[in-house]
């Protein structure tokens, strides 16, 4: 009996639902702007082209005789050669040679729709109204279908959720449209952007992360995935946070998210206060902390507190739900830039069959689209396997678990000291010789920038830039 009652009442609150949403109710569009559009489109060639730039997509005309006739001047534009356009006659004898003649209302439908509109002037006009409602009826058919998934799905909820989330960036996507350019319209943009980025403009250089190899990969760029690799305890998740708090200190102070699967947040603040301030953690706990040392603290405090970072330390974190939060990081705190630490503990819905070198290329490819659905550089560390420890230097071939990091990566950074010589070093206020090996660039050359580790505070600095006094001989 419960069970019935039960039952019931879930049937009476899905048939609310679907009273609430009308779907009976006829979907937006505007049959005049329709009928508008085809017919400017059979007047005019450029017209036509406009019609098709800006809406050449699935279910752009309400009424499916429209939509047919559409695709058909499509099809015939397609194939000509020269600036006559399509008439009645051309138009009339495809669809009829193709079986859809009558489905459209036969030829006289055709020519009510050139005697419709006195002139093509006004199609960028028309076209709008049509494409305004045929992203209104996408945002109707997308919410009933999140709507209807709520109440009949057996997927996992982080499924839907990625599945809802994506759907709505899609539909957004929509109203954005861009008209075809000659190069020779774009000449004059191309030496501009060649001559600021010989003289190093800020403008067209990626985010600067502070250090030497900004020079070989032009800074961090939107879209990109760029791959931070090490074998543990070497100080990628140091260097991953001395790259972040330089992107968000710098004069732009653009927003930086950091997912952290290994570190609890305090901690990864405490490691940036250090790094910045130059001071250990031991100093605080042996209470040999000078007051000037304090001051540099709370002045490293202060400065860390004017940042745009958001740190996310979920532990085990599914990738669905990562973009998930991704987007409203984006959306909400202007985040530019995203770190992720580290690739190989991010879960993944595969098949239980799947192999870990499937789940981890599946992750990959996730985290590249994300970049570019996003269009934000993402940052994200991974792990070298053993044989890295084998040989002198690490390679690209050393990425733990699969093949399809490298390939999905635009820019692979491996970074390397010797360890094992460095370790019964007993001066922390000397640098560790450090290198970072530009493995692959898509868009740029590959090399080597050379780096100091002061494990004391974690933190990385250009070699260059320090002093001989604090550079360790012989390693």
């Amino acid at each position: 009996m419960e069970q019935r009652s039960s039952r019931d009442g879930r049937q009476a609150e899905h048939s609310a639902t679907v009273s609430l949403l009308n779907l009976d109710r006829p979907k937006p569009h505007n049959e005049e702007a329709e009928v508008a559009v085809l017919g400017a489109m059979l007047l005019s060639p450029e017209a036509a082209a406009t019609g098709m730039g800006m809406l050449n997509f699935e279910g752009a005309f309400y009424r499916a005789a429209h939509q047919t006739l559409f695709s058909a001047i499509c099809e015939l534009c397609s194939g000509k050669t020269g600036d006559s356009g399509v008439d009645v006659v051309v138009l009339s004898d495809h669809l009829e040679r193709t079986g859809r003649l009558d489905e459209v209302g036969g030829r006289s439908y055709i020519m009510q729709l050139m005697d419709s509109v006195p002139t093509a002037a006004h199609i960028e006009h028309y076209a709008q109204i049509v494409r305004q409602n045929a992203i209104l009826r996408r945002i109707i058919g997308a919410c009933t279908d999140m709507v209807q998934k709520c109440y009949d799905t057996d997927e996992d909820v982080q499924v839907l959720l990625d599945d809802v989330e994506q759907k709505i960036f899609d539909v957004a996507g929509m109203n954005q449209s861009k008209d075809v350019q000659q190069i020779k319209d774009l000449m004059v943009d191309a030496i501009e952007y060649l001559d600021k980025l010989s003289n190093q403009d800020a403008s067209v250089l990626g985010l600067r992360t502070g250090y030497d190899f900004d020079r070989l990969i032009t800074g961090l760029r939107p879209g990109e995935l760029f791959v931070l690799a090490a074998r543990p305890s070497i100080g990628k998740t140091a260097l991953a946070l001395n790259m972040a708090s330089n992107i968000a200190l710098s004069a732009e102070h653009p927003g930086v998210g950091f997912f952290s699967l290994e570190m609890p947040a305090q901690q990864l603040v405490l490691r940036m206060i250090c790094g910045l301030a130059k001071v250990s953690l031991g100093e605080f706990k042996n209470r040999t902390l000078s007051n000037a040392r304090w001051r540099d603290t709370l002045e490293a405090c202060q400065t860390l507190q004017q940042a745009n970072i958001v740190i996310d330390d979920t532990g085990a974190i599914d990738i669905l739900e990562l973009r998930a939060k991704a987007r409203r990081m984006c959306s909400k705190y202007q985040t530019k830039v995203i770190f992720i630490d580290y690739l190989q503990l991010i879960q993944a819905h595969v098949n239980h069959n799947a192999s870990r070198e499937n789940e981890v290329a599946k992750i990959s490819g996730s985290l590249k689209a994300m970049a570019k659905e996003l269009n934000v550089p993402v940052v994200v560390l991974a792990q070298l396997n053993r044989m890295a420890e084998q040989g002198e230097k690490p390679k690209l071939s050393h990425l733990r678990e699969s093949g399809a990091i490298e390939q999905d990566a635009d820019v692979v950074a491996l970074l390397h000291r010797e360890r094992e010589k460095q370790q019964n070093m007993t001066d922390d206020n000397v640098g560790l010789n450090s290198e970072l090996i530009i493995a692959k660039n898509r868009n740029g050359g590959t090399g080597t920038t050379e780096m100091l580790f002061f494990p004391k505070y974690t933190r990385f600095e250009n070699k260059a830039q320090i002093p001989d006094s604090d550079i360790p001989s012989g390693v």
